[in-house]
């Protein structure tokens, strides 16, 4: 088989613009011990030796027979029939799904379709260890995760061109009855350079896409990019954090549809933070959609969301989040409910948000009023500090604001700064605010500085806390704009 080039993107945030193209040899590759090659097949006789024409027919009998960097060819079957049964990966092992051509097969309707019927608590399709690649494979009724990283060093893992697609009757259920597609999990040391690219995750209402649980004093790098959602029940982008640990995620290039199915609250991307722990979240170039007007009066398109009162688990209540969050050149279309919202129930967050030339169109806002919900604190007093930045970006035809600043909590004690243009953290403004029922901004008595944008000719309404019209001296905008600033 040819070795094919592989494009991958180094994951630190401080390398965003690197493209690293390669056609290295593979994990695992050695002048002294050069990697074996196994072969499984559906349509296999049960004798089969691992061989190119004459595979195994079951995972187990690989896994049994392979050792660490070897690579195991999934191949496509000639009937139609679904290969069943799981895997545990060794170091730098590969698991490909390709056509008799011996090359990856890329297309999703020709992927090697796999399940695992294995009864509760079994059903895991694929378990990683480090360095493993896992690609051409369609993943099918998830009774458990079909690749699962827990409890273990799941570092270079690199999942592209599959597909997931729904659940099995009987599946494990997290709190709101889900199964993760992909699930990460790590309690210690540093996960680096885990990559999800060119994959699709569609048809299951019981069904999420991928989840990152990190804990302890855990450290993780993640990139996720070119893949698609749609009729899900949970998260596309499901990122918890916990302790004191700390997640650098990029999300690129990557559409959602339908997500929420169930009357579910299943933000499609969500940086969950809780203890002390830090995150890192790049998003660009997102594309999200709600044709079907899916999900709970709580499920947005994104959000952020500080764990805290009047949550229960008082322990993983936040006592010292941070979080930073940008959103750029992404389109956020008919959520069901508030279509960006921040919200800090912890106490000494430290939160930075950024949106810059995305498009928030249309929108049904439910719970803190608007295109984009600033909710500052949920208790009075909590210290820290949030800034948010909005830049370039259009909120057109919600049925709320287009923003509202709520600070539930009351009090003084928690620092912000809001600048929309002109201000000090350096907003060009050149925002458009167009068509939203209820207004411009709602924001309590607050420094919010929106210079330099468009209200659809007109000078902006502003409300108050209670929703009453106010002539704030703490918002500073410009005399009526006679052109759009772009």
């Amino acid at each position: 088989m040819r070795r094919r080039c592989s494009r991958r993107i180094m994951p630190p945030l401080c390398v965003l613009t690197l493209w690293l193209v390669s056609c290295a040899p593979a994990h695992g590759q050695s002048s002294n011990s050069p990697p074996t090659t196994f072969y499984v097949s559906a349509d296999a006789r049960p004798n089969g030796d691992g061989g190119e024409h004459t595979p195994f027919v079951s995972l187990a009998r690989a896994e049994a027979a392979s050792a660490a960097g070897d690579t195991i060819f999934l191949l496509a079957s000639e009937r139609g029939t679904v290969l069943d049964g799981g895997i545990a990966l060794k170091p730098r092992q590969k698991l490909v799904g390709v056509g008799s051509d011996g090359q990856l097969l890329e297309h999703a309707a020709d992927r090697v379709r796999l399940t695992n019927s294995t009864p509760l608590p079994g059903g895991i399709m694929v378990r990683l260890s480090t360095q493993n690649e896992v690609a051409g494979i369609h993943f099918m009724n998830m009774r458990n995760a079909a690749i699962s990283g827990v409890g273990t060093n799941y570092s270079g893992a690199y999942i592209h061109h599959a597909t997931f697609t729904g659940h099995a009757a009987e599946h494990i259920e997290d709190e709101r009855g889900l199964v993760y597609a992909v699930s990460f999990d790590a309690a210690e040391g540093t996960i680096d350079g885990v990559t999800v690219e060119d994959s699709s995750f569609s048809d299951g209402e019981d069904l999420g896409a991928i989840r990152i649980f990190q804990s302890g004093q855990s450290r993780g790098h993640y990139q996720f990019q070119r893949n698609e959602f749609s009729n899900l029940g949970g998260r596309a982008y499901f990122v918890r954090t916990q302790h004191t640990s700390r997640v650098e995620t990029i999300i690129l290039d990557s559409t959602a549809d339908n997500i929420g199915r169930g009357e579910r609250n299943s933000d499609s991307i969500i940086p969950y933070l809780m203890g002390q722990s830090e995150q890192i979240m790049l998003v660009r170039n997102y594309r999200f959609n709600n044709t079907q007007q899916e999900g709970s009066r709580s499920n947005t398109a994104i959000e952020a969301y500080m764990f805290g009162s009047p949550r229960p688990d008082e322990a993983n209540w936040c006592t010292g989040c941070k979080l930073t969050l940008k959103i750029v050149d992404s389109v956020i279309e008919n959520s069901v409910t508030d279509p960006i919202q921040f919200s800090n129930s912890g106490t000494n967050s430290e939160l930075s948000y950024e949106i810059r030339n995305t498009r928030i169109i249309g929108g049904d806002p439910r719970q803190g009023g608007g295109g984009i919900s600033l909710n500052l604190q949920g208790v009075p007093d909590s210290g820290g500090s949030t800034t948010l930045l909005v830049e370039g970006s259009d909120i057109v035809g919600t049925t709320g604001y287009a923003f509202t600043l709520n600070n539930r909590g009351g009090g003084d004690g928690h620092a912000v700064t809001v600048d929309l243009g002109g201000g000090a953290l350096g907003s060009r403004g050149h925002n458009r605010f167009i068509d939203n029922e209820n207004g411009a901004m709602r924001v309590p008595p607050s420094r919010v500085t929106a210079r330099h944008n468009w209200w659809d000719g007109e000078a902006p309404t502003l409300y108050d806390s209670d929703d009453r019209p106010t002539d704030d001296a703490h918002v500073l905008v410009d005399p009526v704009l006679t052109a759009d600033p772009r």
